[in-house]
């Protein structure tokens, strides 16, 4: 027995010694192996702390939900505000059919545009639903829709107890007791609705509508009155449970689309229709006055036009809502006299407002355009002289052809002095006459004989004529007797010979002479080598002749 206190001593004493050293020894390690320390720790911690969440369920509840309630709630404003944002600029940025649309179902139905917009997002899709048991947290029964597959149903079952617990706690702090409605993930979200001693998570992809909800909450009425007892005394056996009637009313869940939008068409306003109708009918009557009053101006044009009177001076029709507005000009008071009582004739007009004026200085139409006519017909006696013309309230214009520039310029100056014209618009071809000639000289001779002189006499007449300024042209060929030298200077001697003789006649054209020591094109010079050596007399061609 002393033996055994002795013992005691010698260990308390020994503890005593070495408890600071060690302590020292542990803080140090610490200081410089922290890293090191948390790596082996953390698998234990981890561990812990899943053993504790088994155990104490609810105490780690009452440690965490200061914090994350904190942050849940942070998040979830900051998520709804930025949706909003998004959605309001899209209302106040858009700018089209499908927004003004929009704009006027919002009125019609009661509801802000936002909430319009919000409702038409998307199309809810149940894509699967779970029946969990509220204690256990033990998946009861599952349906999935076929494009859809949960890869662990039993886990999400589990977490989805562990979060509603959570969030059930968090939430108690109000003194008001309240149930987690939905978790939102992306473009989808969990809808869940607890009755008894289970609830439904269900999975919903796009907006839920308000008929999804009423739905959703029918479907777990049925399955707690149907199953609520074998639901309650549940301790993990599922052959206590009737699955496969379970299974059916979930499975009902799955035909959820969009039920909203298909009554709201079936409750559609018979204003809806009403408005576009009579919008159609406006349009129509529009039309039809429209197609009246341009049936009126086209009688009122063709009115004037059969009165000959009234032809000469030109008029501007204007009818609105069957009721005429006429502007021009005229010479004399009878002409617009004359003008109303013709219009008056004419059936379905309610009013003429005959804004003609009368300018005394006017000169008359029918008079200038007779004064034209009397002036060509003498200019048209010439020979290559047609110009024919139209006259339209003081613009006169022209087209045809003409002998020479000379005749064209007597013309237009003739012409400006009529009284009553104030513009002229021209086209007029200068259409000079052939005078092409083929002058023929005897073999080695360069003067010409009576044949040459009689045809070069027609050419001057015809030049004098028609007083042709255009420069001349002679080209001279060859019949290639003898050798190329002799045959240019006859030819250059020829050409001289032609040129005397214009000039002894009067004829002052410049002339443009061309010489070649070869027959014309397609001329055999041994046949006929009279052809050959022939000088063929034209009119030079250039732009200045139109």
């Amino acid at each position: 027995m002393s033996q055994n206190k002795q013992t005691m001593h010698e260990e308390e004493a020994l503890e005593g010694a070495l408890s600071p050293i060690v302590n020292k020894l542990i803080d140090k390690n610490f200081e410089n192996s922290g890293d090191k320390i948390a790596t082996q720790i953390a698998p234990l911690i981890g561990g812990a702390i899943r053993e504790q969440i088994k155990s104490q369920k609810d105490d780690i509840v009452d440690a965490l939900y200061p914090v994350m309630g904190n942050m849940i709630s942070k998040f979830v404003t900051k998520s709804f505000e930025e949706i909003l944002n998004k959605i309001n600029d899209q209302i106040q940025n858009g700018l089209s059919i499908a927004t003004l649309k929009r704009k006027i179902k919002a009125k019609i139905k009661g509801v802000s545009e936002t909430e319009l917009l919000l409702e038409e997002s998307s199309e809810a899709k149940i894509k699967a639903v779970l029946l969990i048991h509220k204690e256990s947290g033990a998946l009861l029964c599952k349906v999935e829709d076929d494009n859809a597959t949960l890869s662990d149903a039993d886990m999400l079952a589990s977490m989805m107890t562990a979060i509603r617990s959570f969030v059930n706690e968090w939430v108690e702090s109000n003194d008001k007791f309240q149930e987690l409605g939905e978790i939102e993930y992306g473009g989808n979200k969990i809808i869940i609705e607890a009755s008894g001693y289970s609830y439904l998570a269900v999975i919903v992809e796009g907006a839920a509508y308000t008929k999804t909800y009423e739905k959703i909450r029918a479907a777990l009425e049925k399955i707690v009155l149907s199953h609520g007892k074998s639901i309650q005394n549940f301790q993990g056996n599922f052959e206590t449970l009737d699955k496969e009637s379970i299974e059916q009313e979930l499975k009902s869940l799955l035909l959820e689309t969009k039920p909203l939008e298909v009554e709201t068409q079936k409750k559609k306003s018979p204003l809806l229709f009403l408005l576009p109708l009579l919008l159609l009918l406006y349009i129509a009557y529009v039309f039809y006055e429209n197609s009246i009053d341009t049936e009126l101006q086209e009688s009122i044009y063709s009115r004037i036009e059969a009165t000959p009177q009234l032809l000469p001076f030109k008029f501007t029709v204007d009818v609105d809502n069957k009721v005429a507005t006429i502007k021009g000009r005229v010479p004399f008071e009878y002409h617009k006299k004359l003008l109303q009582k013709e219009l008056q004739s004419i059936s379905g007009l309610k009013a003429i407002h005959n804004k003609v004026r009368v300018v005394p200085t006017l000169t008359d139409p029918l008079q200038v355009s007779a004064n034209i006519a009397y002036l060509l017909q003498g200019f048209n006696l010439a020979k290559n002289n047609n110009i024919r013309y139209d006259f339209d309230y003081n613009t006169l214009k022209l087209y045809g052809t003409l002998a020479n520039k000379q005749t064209k310029e007597r013309l237009l100056n003739a012409l400006k002095k009529i009284q009553g014209i104030q513009k002229i618009q021209e086209n007029i071809i200068i259409q000079q006459p052939n005078i092409d000639t083929n002058l023929y000289f005897q073999r080695g001779a360069t003067t010409l004989d009576t044949t040459t002189k009689e045809a070069l006499l027609k050419v001057i007449k015809s030049i004098k004529e028609n007083q042709i300024t255009t420069p001349l042209r002679l080209t001279a060929y060859s019949d290639m007797v003898g050798s190329k030298t002799i045959n240019r200077e006859l030819a250059k001697k020829r050409v001289q010979s032609i040129q005397t003789f214009l000039e002894e006649n009067g004829v002052s054209n410049s002339l443009v002479s061309q010489i070649f020591d070869t027959p014309p094109p397609h001329v055999d010079a041994v046949k006929d080598p009279k052809e050959a050596r022939r000088i063929t007399l034209t009119l030079k061609q250039s732009k200045s002749d139109v």
